[in-house]
């Protein structure tokens, strides 16, 4: 009996990691000797669910000819997990201990501190 790797599937929730998801899928790939685009294509829109599928259908209106590398980048760039609170927290410590600097650099790498959350 022949034991196979299948792509988990992903539905953008809780604890589904997208960089993890991405080396499952590229191990998968490896071990099952995918190299069609076609079929890596294929194989992980199967493995995309609930609102993962959602956000894909539309990504790929807009998208039509993407590929599986920029569809990667974009699934990282909309499900990827915000930098932990504790994170946040050691930026905003760190602009406090620059009393030196002037309001204005203070504002910007409060923005900064910001939109890296």
């Amino acid at each position: 009996m022949v034991n196979t790797l299948k792509l988990p599937l992903f539905e953008g929730l809780g604890n589904d990691d997208p960089d993890q998801f991405w080396f499952v899928v590229r191990v998968v790939w490896e071990d099952q000797g995918v190299i069609d685009y076609h079929k890596k294509k294929v194989t992980l829109i199967i493995a995309l669910q609930d609102r993962v599928l959602t956000w894909y259908i539309k990504y790929s209106n807009g998208n039509p000819n993407a590929r599986v590398v920029d569809i990667q980048v974009a699934l990282n760039k909309e499900f990827s997990r915000p930098k932990s609170e504790a994170q946040s927290i050691v930026g905003f410590k760190e602009i406090a201990m620059w009393p030196s600097r002037t309001p204005w650099e203070l504002d910007q790498r409060l923005k900064c501190t910001i939109y890296e959350a």
